[in-house]
């Protein structure tokens, strides 16, 4: 047997769930309610907290890496432009406009006669 829904049976039924919710939420469950709540929210806050320090964390590392890559470009031209300037050649051209000259003759060691 089916029942005609009708404007009147509706509301009869929506009452019933109304008074249902009414018995489920009693003065003294609002504070296990409440409790649970804040418990919510604390964890929704070190959840949001955990995310702003990850995302500071890959900031900071995207500086880092950057600086990283700028310092050691800067050290291979050094150690390039050093490594062209410690040569013989240009060595010698140094010494030539400070009036040295290159020997022709190794060096030789002094001695000492010792008795």
């Amino acid at each position: 047997m089916q029942t005609i829904i009708t404007p009147k049976n509706l509301h009869k039924q929506a009452t019933k769930v109304d008074q249902k919710a009414r018995k489920g939420l009693k003065i003294g469950r609002v504070d296990d309610y409440l409790r649970f709540v804040v418990f919510l929210a604390l964890i929704g806050m070190g959840y949001i907290w955990n995310s702003h320090l990850a995302e500071r964390q890959v900031k900071e590392l995207e500086t880092v890496r950057s600086s990283v890559k700028e310092l050691k470009s800067r050290y291979l031209l050094k150690r390039a432009t050093l490594g062209a300037s410690a040569r013989f050649s240009e060595i010698e051209a140094a010494a030539d406009t400070l009036g040295l000259l290159r020997m022709e003759q190794p060096p030789f060691e002094l001695t000492t006669l010792s008795e």
